[in-house]
């Protein structure tokens, strides 16, 4: 069993007093976990045009609000997919590297209005 880690989940949300400008992005810690992906999961995803590299659990739903990027050992990821995790009230996330990966989880942080909620 391997044991649990954190990775900070990344929420971009559309400034509601200005038209035009960047997102606002907001950055949680959460606790997850590294899972093994199967072949039965690379197989499907391949059909739906997907491409995973890794596989992580939040164990609490509650911490997953649909973000669609996250930092995980040093490296920014894409979330391809969710799914619930059937033996506890978890959220499975099918993860992919992102292109031009050098740099960006520093610079994400310095960018616009970042804050670290959690």
């Amino acid at each position: 069993m391997r044991m649990m880690t954190s990775c900070v989940l990344i929420a971009f949300q559309p400034d509601a007093h200005e038209v035009g400008t960047d997102p606002v992005i907001s950055r949680r810690r959460v606790k997850c976990q590294e899972l093994s992906l199967t072949q039965a999961e690379v197989y499907q995803s391949g059909g739906e045009g997907l491409r995973p590299e890794a596989k992580l659990l939040i164990p609490y739903d509650r911490d997953y609000r649909g973000e669609r990027e996250l930092e995980y050992n040093g490296e920014r990821w894409t979330v391809q997919r969710s799914d619930p995790y059937k033996d506890w009230n978890g959220v499975i996330l099918l993860i992919r590297r992102k292109a031009g990966n050098a740099g960006d989880a520093g610079t994400a942080a310095a960018g616009t209005g970042a804050q670290e909620v959690g």
